[in-house]
C-alpha cells in the first residue's frame, strides 16, 4: 500500500506542476473561438498571453521558457498565421515579467493588472511589427488595438479563476 501512495503522490505532484503549461495550451484552443460584436470583425482577445502573463508572475518555476516557446509555437501553427511572430511575443511577455518578478511579488492585484496592461501592449506591438516584416507588408492595426482592449477586459476574469485554482491546489 505504502508504496502505491507515493506513486499517486508523485503522479500528484507532477499533474500540479505540468497543469500551468495545459491550462494555458486550453486558453489557445479557446482563443480560436472568435467573439462576435455586431458591425466589427471577429475580435479574439489574446487568451495565451494572459496564461503566460499570469503563471510568470505567480508561479515562474511552473512557466519556463521552453514552456512558454512550446505555446507560441502550437499557437501560430493552429491560428495559421506566420510562424514567428507569437512565439516571440509571448518571449517577451516572458521576459519583462522575469526581469520585474521581485516588483510583482508584493503588488497588489490593481498593479499587476496596470503592469499585465504595459505588458500585453509592449507584447502585442511586437507581434504586430514582426508580423509586419514577415509578410512584407503593412496590416492595419486597428484589429490589434480591439483585441488589446477585449484582452485588458478578460484579465481580471480569468486572473481570478487561475488563483481560486491555485488556492485549491494548495489546500490538498
Amino acid at each position: 500500500m505504502r508504496q502505491e501512495e507515493g506513486l499517486w503522490h508523485r503522479l500528484d505532484l507532477v499533474a500540479r506542476s505540468i497543469s500551468p503549461f495545459f491550462v494555458t495550451l486550453l486558453l489557445v484552443l479557446g482563443g480560436l473561438v472568435p467573439l462576435r460584436i455586431a458591425d466589427l470583425s471577429p475580435i479574439v482577445p489574446a487568451l495565451a498571453l494572459i496564461g503566460v502573463f499570469f503563471w510568470s508572475v505567480h508561479r515562474p518555476d511552473l512557466m519556463p521558457i521552453w514552456a512558454v516557446f512550446l505555446i507560441g509555437l502550437i499557437q501560430d501553427l493552429l491560428t495559421g498565421s506566420v510562424i514567428g511572430p507569437g512565439i516571440v511575443g509571448l518571449l517577451v511577455a516572458h521576459a519583462l515579467v522575469v526581469w520585474q518578478h521581485r516588483f510583482f511579488l508584493a503588488a497588489s492585484f490593481a498593479v499587476i493588472w496596470c503592469a499585465f496592461m504595459l505588458v500585453a501592449a509592449a507584447a502585442l506591438a511586437v507581434t504586430w511589427l514582426l508580423t509586419c516584416i514577415a509578410m512584407t507588408t503593412y496590416v492595419d492595426p486597428a484589429p490589434l488595438f480591439f483585441e488589446y482592449l477585449v484582452t485588458m477586459a478578460f484579465y481580471p476574469c480569468l486572473a481570478w479563476t487561475f488563483l481560486r485554482g491555485q488556492r485549491l491546489f494548495q489546500q490538498r
